[in-house]
């Protein structure tokens, strides 16, 4: 299966169905939503999808894929500029909550319905996942080695971080209290005052 739930040979309408399809695993639920709904959101019939999926499990996989994908890229950028560890972990910080929220469907899925997915997905997906967790463990090191951090244990560190990055999604009303770019500010700012001496 391709790294972003799309190959280049994909139909043309895969981007549509992935996002239809993430946005009623989000709001109902992978087990309470049908293909055929997902058909009817797309304007197709149920048949016809398989012309694109193997399965409801496949097409959550691929939701999921897409999103691992947008945070690999992430820390590929962050791995080519690490020079300053704080500099690049607020950048970090601040563009993972940015293609969070850009992409609230496909990340809720990720967060709330992964545990829908089959035993040897969820394990090629947790590798995935580790590629960026290994990347900010590394960013949270490198702070620590050079004075910029304190020391802490970098995995459990590493994994609040996460935990409050990922918050986002479940605290954030775009019609509340703080606007986007303040929500996203106070989440970088915790980050910082968390590692910083």
């Amino acid at each position: 299966m391709p790294d972003t739930g799309i190959s280049a040979d994909a139909p043309p309408r895969m981007e549509e169905l992935l996002d239809i399809a993430a946005r009623l695993f989000n709001a109902k639920g992978f087990r309470a939503t049908s293909l055929a709904e997902i058909g009817d959101a797309l304007g197709m019939n149920k048949a016809s999808l398989y012309y694109y999926v193997r399965s409801k499990d496949d097409l959550l996989a691929r939701v999921i894929y897409r999103a691992s994908q947008r945070l690999r890229d992430l820390a590929e950028t962050v791995s080519r500029d690490a020079d300053d560890p704080a500099r690049s972990l607020k950048q970090l910080i601040e563009n993972h909550c940015r293609t969070i929220l850009d992409h609230p469907d496909e990340f809720g899925t990720v967060i709330f319905q992964r545990r829908h997915i089959s035993e040897t997905i969820s394990s090629e997906i947790s590798g995935r996942e580790r590629v960026y967790a290994d990347t900010l463990k590394n960013l949270v090191e490198k702070g620590i080695d050079t004075g910029a951090f304190r020391p802490m244990d970098t995995s459990v560190v590493t994994q609040t971080i996460l935990d409050a990055v990922n918050g986002i999604l479940r605290w954030y009303r775009p019609d509340g209290r703080l606007s986007r770019d303040d929500a996203i500010a106070e989440v970088v700012a915790f980050v910082d005052a968390a590692v910083s001496k």
